[in-house]
């Protein structure tokens, strides 16, 4: 009987954990079904489509996300004003567009990542808001200095409080501790609290991302060191 009941203690406990740490993961897509969620997690936009990946890398999967032209494509769940955004990006040929708070495809923060090619703004981020339509792009992007190669597999995340973006990124197979601030922006004109996650590519822009996870701020993935954590970053770095 007492074992029982403390198979049962132990149960409750794990269970606990579990529910704790899912709480905390907002959300995520491997894109690993070879198709785009329309139903419960993209509204995306006609260039998108889930093709399979080239690469080999080892921490990508055997589908990720290509997206071709198409322009803005959001998520359907919205997100509130503070999270951690983690993907993992590719750019075919110069740049990248995350979109964050988006009400609608006219209002929204979209924010680039350049690279090597790309003809206006190489090796920087360039933040932008959308408003009502209208693009605005902050008139000094950040330039960190390193040089990012087109058709490489990138990790990001995006550090998102409210109006306050910070970009980190790192190797395809870096850790969260291993991320290095590229740039930061604050919305002076406090555009938008929250809304969906999406995506933007413009005219020819093409470019691939895999691993989408949205998590609180600051979500620890570390290993505690008796083990006990049910979702340690053992078991979830494949996602990052």
């Amino acid at each position: 009987m007492r074992l029982l009941k403390i198979f049962a203690l132990v149960s409750g406990m794990l269970a606990l954990m579990v529910g704790a740490a899912s709480a905390q993961i907002l959300f995520e897509d491997d894109f690993e079904s070879g198709e785009v969620d329309k139903q419960d997690k993209w509204v995306g936009a006609g260039s998108w489509k889930a093709v399979e990946n080239a690469e080999g890398e080892a921490v990508l999967g055997d589908f990720v996300l290509d997206i071709s032209g198409g322009e803005e494509g959001l998520g359907i769940e919205d997100f509130p004003e503070d999270y951690d955004y983690y993907a993992h990006v590719r750019s075919m040929n110069g740049l990248t567009g995350f979109i964050f708070h988006g009400q609608d495809n006219n209002n929204i923060y979209m924010h680039q990542i350049s690279v090597t090619g790309s003809s206006h703004t190489p090796n920087n981020t360039r933040w932008h808001r959308k408003v009502g339509g209208a693009y605005a792009a902050e008139p000094e992007p950040f330039q960190d200095g390193v040089d990012r190669e087109q058709q490489v597999w990138y990790r990001a995340m995006f550090e998102v409080r409210g109006f306050d973006f910070k970009l980190y990124m790192g190797d395809v197979d870096a850790g969260p501790d291993e991320l290095e601030l590229v740039g930061e922006w604050t919305d002076s004109q406090e555009s938008f609290t929250s809304g969906k996650i999406g995506f933007r590519m413009s005219g020819a822009k093409y470019a691939q991302y895999d691993n989408i996870l949205v998590t609180v701020p600051g979500y620890d993935f570390a290993v505690d060191a008796g083990g006990k954590l049910a979702v340690t970053w053992g078991g979830i770095k494949g996602k990052l």
